[in-house]
């Protein structure tokens, strides 16, 4: 059937709706009706306002909203997408764009868009599960698979910290039960400080690259390095830096050994002359659990500021804790970390080493100079092992202390808590014990008596006896007349005693693991206790999650190490006010076994902080206390060229220990 509609006069529709099936009506266009209306369509056909051209039914009416609305956010989006674009291209730094893969790329920008379209701050967390990471880009092609993780951060501004605070709210640390491995970091800034996109990867990537693998991939580094032997590189790089000495370690052999220990990411990511660098910062650490670092000029010089990269090498340790703890030691230090990466070398049985590189600025007034660098090399080293006691206090507390400081003014709170909490156990435990003495009214005392302790064993010009009694007895005046409370005083009067009855100290070592005293035993008698045996020497050792004792009875002793893991808070609290004291009566107990040898009796207990770990993190945290431990143990008895140039013996002999396993320790 045809039907011509030349015309429709007004009061005639209602007509040709009788005559057509609905479905036609729907699409009749009433122009010539004087009752047209633009007003939204009423829900009841049968109203004088209905259109025959507008939908009737519910479906109808949501189908065409839906389709408007569609059409409205998608030239929303388009627009805001066409601005963000150009601006991100624009403003990301170039080592973005060469070292995160397209597909990352492409997330990215989606985000970013969303975020900016829908007038939010840009602040959006992103995970991403792969069965490998790295096969979002061309030049991955390993065959073997891994499950990684891939967290990226985009957070507003570029301010001090901002690094800092995201890496604390990254999930999987040892103390997690879902805890992984950190296996690599790109943090980057925009150009216009408008925003950080930082990506933290969780996961072990395969290491089981063969020479052909590293051929491949590395053949960039493998040139590069080459031409740094046979001597026809120029004498600076394009932007103005000098090579790596040439060196038989550069050699294309022990180039493709050491990349077959490299994830394959790290090796495509890595610039030849960034590669070499980090490769000698390893070589130094291999095999240890020492900390090497590397501080240059950029050579960038953007915005007409000084940039300086910073590369690390840190031996078996956790890449989250080496992470913050490097960016909480340069924020405290006012500098501002604009770009990093972090990877994992192999390093066969001794675990892995973590390669960090940072292109930092300084701020607030900071200096990038000789003498801050040192300083910052110093405790960058020293981080590794610090307690979190000495962190808290020189990190969030008084950062103004500084780290040596700091970790000798813990050390003697702890020193102090099993012999004054005899007197009280709850006014001296531990936790009142550092409170009250790094309180803001008070923390300067506590800080000339870390001054006075350091005076005292300063290899260049140590105190004497009669100086640090005189020394003493001043600051022992100053505390009686400034400071009201009775058991503060008390506290800073037991902390002088210990520079007194310490014989030696490994504080000014710099490669040292931990902070260890051999005192007089004499220092550890309470006056609320009943008499009893004097030990021979005591040994105390104030490290990174641990604390220990060594007593022993005689000149010559034997006994073993015992390891002590409390699994809550409460119990960590009662065995470290009994530490000593169980270490003393283990000592005694052998002193009196061993009565018809000529070796007396001694022991050593470590109380080890692993509460709420995760098995293989408490594994891990064992084995550092052990080695810690023991280390500073020789830094205390044995004579070498460091020891004999950084340690004041006031003691004046030699001491031989004879240590085996106990409790949790395999021989």
């Amino acid at each position: 059937m045809i039907l011509r509609l030349t015309s429709v006069r007004p009061g005639r529709s209602a007509t040709l709706r009788k005559m057509l099936p609905q479905h036609q009506t729907r699409t009749l266009s009433r122009v010539g009706d004087s009752n047209f209306s633009t007003r939204p369509p009423p829900n009841n056909p049968n109203s004088s306002d209905y259109r025959s051209w507008q939908a009737s039914q519910n479906i109808d009416i949501q189908r065409v909203t839906q389709t408007a609305m569609i059409h409205e956010l998608t030239q929303q989006q388009t627009r805001c997408i066409e601005k963000v674009v150009p601006w991100f291209l624009n403003t990301m730094p170039a080592p973005y764009f060469r070292q995160v893969p397209e597909s990352f790329r492409l997330d990215h920008i989606k985000a970013i868009s969303a975020i900016k379209d829908a007038n939010m701050d840009m602040h959006m967390n992103l995970k991403t599960h792969l069965p490998d990471g790295r096969q979002e880009s061309a030049h991955y092609s390993h065959p073997h698979f891994v499950q990684l993780q891939v967290l990226t951060f985009i957070r507003p501004g570029t301010m001090p910290g901002l690094l800092l605070n995201m890496i604390k709210e990254l999930p999987f640390t040892q103390r997690s039960t879902e805890y992984m491995p950190l296996s690599r970091v790109q943090i980057y800034s925009a150009e216009d400080d408008s925003m950080s996109l930082n990506m933290f990867v969780y996961g072990e990537e395969p290491k089981n690259l063969t020479e052909t693998d590293v051929t491949l991939t590395g053949s960039h580094i493998l040139e590069y390095a080459n031409q740094l032997m046979t001597g026809t590189l120029p004498p600076e790089d394009e932007f103005g830096r000098p090579h790596p000495t040439p060196d038989d370690m550069f050699s294309k052999d022990n180039l493709i050994k050491h990349m077959e220990k490299c994830p394959e990411s790290y090796i495509v990511r890595s610039d030849p002359r960034r590669f070499l660098t980090q490769m000698e910062l390893f070589e130094v650490v291999s095999g240890s659990d020492n900390i090497a670092v590397s501080i240059e000029d950029s050579y960038l010089n953007e915005h007409n500021e000084k940039h300086y990269w910073v590369d690390i090498a840190l031996a078996n340790t956790l890449p989250h804790f080496a992470l913050e703890q490097t960016s909480q030691l340069l924020f405290l230090h006012n500098f501002d970390v604009m770009r990093a990466h972090l990877d994992n070398v192999y390093d066969g049985d001794n675990g892995y080493v973590t390669l960090l590189r940072m292109l930092i600025s300084p701020v607030n007034g900071a200096k990038g100079d000789e003498a801050t660098f040192e300083l910052l090399k110093q405790e960058l080293k020293r981080s590794k092992w610090l307690s979190p006691s000495t962190m808290e206090l020189v990190y969030e507390k008084q950062p103004w202390l500084g780290i040596r400081r700091g970790e000798i003014i813990t050390a003697m709170c702890t020193i102090i808590h099993p012999v004054m909490s005899k007197e009280n156990s709850i006014l001296f435990s531990k936790g009142n014990i550092i409170d009250t003495v790094t309180k803001n009214r008070y923390v300067n005392h506590a800080a000339a008596i870390a001054d006075l302790f350091l005076e005292r064993f300063n290899p260049k010009h140590p105190l004497s006896d009669k100086e640090l009694e005189a020394r003493s007895a001043d600051l022992r005046a100053i505390v009686d007349n400034e400071v009201e409370e009775t058991h503060a005083q008390e506290l800073f009067f037991k902390m002088i005693d210990i520079i007194k009855h310490t014989l030696k100290t490994n504080v000014y070592m710099n490669n040292r693991y931990a902070l260890g005293l051999r005192l007089d035993p004499k220092v550890m008698i309470s006056s609320a206790e009943p008499p009893r045996d004097t030990p021979y020497g005591i040994i105390y050792v104030h490290g990174r999650r641990f604390d220990g004792y060594h007593v022993r009875f005689r000149d010559i002793a034997r006994g073993g190490l015992r390891l002590v893991t409390p699994s809550s808070p409460e119990q960590f609290a009662l065995e470290a006010a009994h530490q000593y004291d169980e270490c003393y009566g283990l000592a005694f107990a052998q002193q009196l076994k061993n009565k018809d040898i000529p070796e007396g009796g001694s022991k050593a207990v470590v109380l080890v902080d692993a509460i709420g770990m995760s098995s293989s993190s408490k594994d891990f945290i064992m084995r550092k206390a052990v080695k810690g431990f023991t280390d500073t143990v020789l830094d205390l008895i044995v004579e070498t060229e460091e020891t004999k140039r950084e340690v004041v013996d006031y003691l004046g002999k030699k001491e031989v220990l004879y240590l085996g396993p106990d409790e949790q320790v395999v021989s």
